[in-house]
């Protein structure tokens, strides 16, 4: 499993949970904002994990359609949050937004390049060889386009390499949650007393 495939689907939620408890949140924000078509989310985490775990598939896709696999994933997010985006308070909905723009950013470098191309020397800075490939990932060269939309942030604590779109979608993904579940604070206890009025208590 790819640090992208992590920071994508684990670790920004939970980190979003903790910090939405710390923030006063609930879980039950989540009844207060109405999500549409949860279906395409479990359709592109299962089109996720086929390009990890099932390499005939993903060789069979790239090889008739001519596109990386990761382009369907996506398409299926940016439908998801098209469906969802407007219906939701104006908060939430910018956390939306830089989801959308991390994803395509992403979505961009990697059908200019046709694999997502990675910064050789944060590479070696992390720990890892300059010039390893695999099917998401190549060392960006020369002729690499957008190179500075690749993968150039070092994550050296698990010695990964992320790019801006990577950023850009966790901090959404975060803040999205966060926000959500503020929605769910108990609500303040209003004083029993009505305030004295000038003339003194009727």
């Amino acid at each position: 499993m790819s640090f992208s495939f992590f920071v994508l689907t684990a670790a920004p939620p939970v980190i979003g949970v903790l910090l939405g408890y710390l923030c006063g949140g609930r879980l039950s924000g989540f009844r207060t904002v109405r999500i549409r078509a949860l279906w395409l989310v479990w359709l592109a985490a299962a089109v996720q994990f086929t390009q990890y775990f099932a390499p005939g598939v993903r060789h069979f896709v790239e090889d008739t359609a001519g596109i990386p696999m990761l382009a369907p994933v996506f398409a299926i997010v940016f439908v998801w949050l098209g469906v969802n985006l407007w219906h939701w308070p104006t908060a939430i909905r910018l956390a939306g937004v830089a989801i959308v723009l991390g994803a395509a950013m992403n979505a961009l470098v990697i059908g200019l390049n046709g694999r997502m191309p990675y910064d050789p020397a944060t590479s070696v800075a992390v720990g890892n060889a300059p010039d390893r490939e695999g099917p998401k990932n190549a060392p960006a060269d020369s002729g690499t386009r957008l190179a500075a939309l690749g993968d150039v942030i070092p994550v050296p604590v698990v010695r990964k390499v992320a790019s801006p779109g990577d950023v850009l979608i966790s901090g959404g993904i975060i803040a999205l949650v966060v926000l959500v579940m503020r929605r769910g604070r108990p609500a303040e206890e209003q004083p029993d007393e009505k305030p004295l009025t000038r003339g003194g208590a009727q």
